[in-house]
């Protein structure tokens, strides 16, 4: 590999660390430096809430801190030792919080799963990592499967009646099972004296985090405490968060981007964090938080914005809705300021009225969904990592007086921003998909600095793999401009080279369809015809906007067809001829999707059926499941 030009912000950091070491400016760099700090800085401050039965359960960093050491200390009186996995299987909430920072300060480490995983995920999970003991809910407890709990020496089950609804499986008769609550409880002064004499140094293990990211293969990803610190340390010191923020947190903790902000950036800057689960309840939590952050996920935001459309119009109310955009556009063309915020005053009201911005991150957003958002006045922060990197590598840095000010994030839509502070962002060449830096401008991304992945968890080949000498390779494809700004243009593996040469990125077309109306899911992918490599797509189509753009109430295979194909010429009026999508298939069933809902492309068949009636089965199917977002979102809506 030939390491092609380089764009840098901030300083790289020294590898070396010992368990006493912080940063230079005192910062962390280990968890229970992370919590001590928290205690001694914000004391009785609630640094993190949540709503059960009625009932706020609020920590302070003190409270924080005292909890966490007592689980801590029940660990090990149990039987925990540095080093020792723990899996945690289980919903968003207080426990999951305090359960993560026991286990990483008694030297253990957390193995975070996600808790709709099915048997042989999770048992395959469980069994890799070597765990010797889980926590886990009772629904999940019923999924993980005999042979990955035969290994396990204790299971401590979440919920109040967890208890009596997991003990009754023949598997879990040879296991001891404890009630989470009763953790604490079995405490010893030798198991606290054990915990505060704990060595934890910045290179030890924290997690282990399995991804299999969109095309199969799961490995697991090894981060250490350093390379926490290190991204909370980066990224606090980019975007401008504060003691005053209130952070709303609906995405599952498991995935290292919410970790990092929801676990890391949260309490360190004394923030508040709310943790919600059920989208039904947002609505109400939002009245009552009032968050100044909000983080998502491109489906999530993607959701929201059509169902906030959707709301108004049932409400009879899109002809002002329409005019406000107007108002809206026409004042920013003429001056440059966004009077969003003033037009949309009641929309913003109903997202609790103090909503500085939110952060995207996960998987690439859709310039348009931005654009939409920042015409209400609301604006979506663009940030872009790997697991691998714990996981930020760059972000849109968050000014004011720009985006109300200038159409400086309108130009810079599509892109992730420059590299955070302490991480270095560079090209390589991709000689077997004949990129070349020199050449083209772009490569693939490599980063590099002490928020980088030691490794995979006994995946040597993986590791090496993965990297060019200290720097990671992201298998993102991109180019770097003058200010900085990365732009991710796909990814190495999926670049499809055609027979003349010429590549085509399926995440330029994919990024096009998915702007249609019409186009549920899609995903661009490279097929043989008449021995010719060629973009294909398959699609999963919106039943409501084709029958809508037909006119009719039912459709036939070859009326969805003829829809579908004509949305495809439309968005490719301004695609070089060699990109364009030469055939489509149709599929009756959403596409498969990973947990923060891209799609899945290593689970892409070779063929897809298109059956008229399994199509509006399913999409009645994908409707009910929107139901609660909907629901939630019709309070947003002016």
């Amino acid at each position: 590999m030939v390491l092609g030009k380089l764009r840098t912000l901030g300083v790289p950091q020294d590898a070396e660390g010992t368990a006493a070491k912080r940063y230079d400016d005192g910062s962390p760099q280990t968890f229970p430096q992370f919590l001590d700090d928290i205690r001694r800085n914000y004391g009785d401050k609630v640094v993190f809430q949540q709503k059960v039965r009625r009932e706020w359960q609020r920590l302070s960093a003190r409270d924080l801190h005292a909890r966490t050491y007592e689980l801590a200390a029940g660990l090990v009186a149990l039987g925990l030792k540095q080093g020792d996995r723990v899996a945690m299987v289980f919903e968003n909430g207080l426990d999951w919080v305090c359960s993560y920072y026991a286990i990483v300060v008694a030297g253990g480490v957390a193995v975070p799963m996600y808790y709709e995983l099915q048997t042989a995920e999770l048992s395959g999970m469980i069994e890799r990592s070597e765990a010797t003991m889980a926590i886990a809910s009772a629904k999940v407890l019923g999924r993980i499967g005999q042979a990955a709990l035969a290994p396990l020496d204790i299971i401590f089950t979440v919920g109040s009646d967890a208890a009596a609804q997991t003990t009754s499986p023949p598997e879990l008769e040879a296991r001891q099972v404890i009630p989470i609550e009763e953790l604490a409880s079995r405490a010893t002064d030798e198991s606290r004296r054990t915990v505060a004499a704990t060595v934890v140094a910045p290179d030890d293990l924290a997690s282990i985090v399995f991804t299999s990211g969109t095309t199969g293969g799961m490995k697991g990803v090894m981060l250490t405490h350093k390379n926490f610190m290190s991204n909370l340390r980066s990224v606090r010191t980019s975007i401008a968060f504060s003691e005053r923020d209130r952070i709303m947190m609906v995405l599952p903790m498991h995935h290292v981007f919410p970790f990092t902000v929801a676990m890391g950036v949260g309490p360190a800057v004394g923030g508040e964090v709310t943790l919600e689960n059920d989208l039904r309840r947002i609505r109400d939590r939002m009245a009552e938080v009032k968050p100044t952050v909000f983080i998502g996920v491109p489906a999530l935001f993607e959701l929201m914005y059509r169902n906030i459309v959707h709301s108004i119009e049932a409400q009879g109310r899109k002809e002002t809705f329409d005019k406000g955009l107007r108002i809206a556009d026409a004042t920013k063309q003429r001056t440059g300021i966004n009077i969003g915020r003033i037009v949309f005053r009641e929309l913003h009201k109903r997202l609790g009225g103090s909503l500085r911005f939110m952060v995207n991150g996960g998987a690439a957003l859709n310039p348009q969904v931005a654009m939409n958002f920042a015409r209400l006045g609301v604006l979506i922060i663009q940030g872009w990592g790997l697991t691998e990197s714990a996981p930020v590598l760059t972000a849109q840095r968050w000014n004011p007086r720009k985006f109300y000010m200038s159409n400086y994030y309108e130009e810079h839509f599509g892109t992730v921003g420059p590299a955070v502070e302490g991480v270095e962002v560079g090209l390589i060449d991709v000689p077997e998909k004949e990129l070349y830096v020199h050449l083209h401008g772009e490569g693939e991304l490599v980063a590099r600095g002490d928020n980088i992945t030691p490794g995979y968890w006994r995946g040597e080949d993986a590791t090496k793999a993965a990297k060019v000498d200290e720097w990671l390779r992201t298998g993102d494809v991109g180019r770097i401009d003058d200010e900085g700004n990365v732009w991710i243009t796909g990814r190495s593996k999926y670049v499809i080279v055609l027979d003349s040469g010429e590549k085509v990125h399926p995440d330029e077309l994919e990024s096009k369809l998915q702007r249609s109306p019409l186009v549920e899911d899609v995903v661009v992918i490279a097929r043989k015809q008449r021995g010719k490599t060629s973009p294909w797509a398959v699609i999963y189509p919106n039943r409501d906007a084709v029958l809508a753009r037909l006119g009719v109430d039912d459709a036939s295979e070859e009326d969805v067809r003829r829809a579908i194909g004509a949305e495809i010429a439309r968005n490719e009026d301004d695609v070089a001829s060699y990109k364009r999508i030469t055939d489509f298939m149709l599929t009756d069933v959403p596409l498969p999707k990973t947990a923060l809902r891209k799609v899945a492309r290593g689970q892409i068949a070779d063929s897809y059926a298109f059956d008229v009636a399994r199509w509006q089965r399913s999409w009645a199917d994908l409707l009910a499941a929107a139901a609660a977002p909907d629901d939630v979102e019709e309070a947003a809506t002016a």
